[in-house]
């Protein structure tokens, strides 16, 4: 499963030590501006294309990612409870779009493993009992502040291509996928965009950018042109705005920061959904936090 996305991996590497003029390791250290300088370069002459830039940032954006960064939030998963009864089980199997799920015992911070739901769908046809326990295998479990890359190598050693995300209390946090890393270095697919949802960032006919909040931070910079700091304890455009607010915002509330004014449109309870990026006169650049 994870084949196509270590090819691409490695694909980019050698792209980028090829531009460097060097065929196997660097002899000297290259910053990530001046890789990003010779890409941008490159791209400008033709010699690669603007999908080649792109796909090469990702890759780049990747190696500094922890894997909090890039993994499916706990809230945004589709989890079977062993303690749920049959008809609750057998509806989450038979709507389920997700070849995959996670198997919690009792509650989500109770994560045991992963079920495939074929397996359990084919026992059901089979005309045996239903009983989903049989059926879990072990999943790799990663700490929410491992790179990204080490846990792609967890993930091609592994029977299930799917790893558990707990922080440092032992709390589930989500789960990552090989897919979740490609959407990383791509950017997302449209065809997995739900009904009614859009991209991450989307220019609006003012110049203005309409921005997820769930939007990574590095990608925010990059289409915005801003530098964000290394040393940064948000990893989302939500929280680049948190870390100017300080507060919870509401809805309509404006933050200046670095040449745009950031309007927070839409609230999903206390969670930044919505937000508009508008490029200031000329002068007006606080310093990124």
């Amino acid at each position: 499963v994870s084949a196509p996305l270590v090819f691409l991996l490695d694909l980019s590497g050698r792209a980028v030590l090829w531009l460097l003029g060097q065929a196997g390791e660097a002899e000297e250290k290259v910053t990530d501006e001046e890789i990003k300088m010779l890409v941008a370069e490159a791209e400008h002459h033709g010699t690669i294309e603007s999908d080649e830039r792109r796909m090469i940032a990702g890759v780049m954006r990747l190696v500094d990612r922890a894997v909090r960064a890039v993994m499916t939030p706990r809230t945004e998963v589709d989890w079977l409870n062993l303690q749920s009864d049959e008809t609750v089980t057998r509806k989450l199997l038979m709507e389920t779009q997700h070849s995959r799920l996670p198997v919690g015992d009792g509650n989500v911070d109770a994560m045991i493993g992963v079920i495939q739901t074929r397996d359990v769908l084919a026992a059901l046809l089979a005309g045996r009992v239903l009983d989903p326990r049989q059926h879990v295998r072990d999943a790799p479990i990663v700490h929410d502040q491992a790179d990204a890359l080490d846990v792609l190598q967890k993930l091609r050693e592994s029977d299930v291509p799917m790893a558990l995300v707990h922080d440092e209390y032992g709390h589930f946090e989500g789960i990552v996928t090989p897919a979740d890393i490609l959407e990383a270095i791509t950017g997302v697919f449209r065809s997995d965009l739900e009904a009614g949802e859009e991209e991450n960032a989307v220019k609006r006919d003012d110049g203005s950018w309409l921005l997820a909040g769930y939007m990574q931070a590095d990608e925010m910079a990059e289409v915005l042109g801003i530098d964000l700091p290394e040393n940064r304890d948000y990893e989302t455009v939500a929280g680049y705005v948190l870390s100017h607010l300080h507060h919870l915002p509401t809805t309509g509330e404006c933050v200046d920061a670095q040449g745009w004014r950031f309007e927070v449109v839409d609230l999903d309870g206390r969670r930044i959904d919505k937000l508009i990026a508008t490029r200031l006169p000329d002068g007006h650049r606080p310093v990124a936090r």
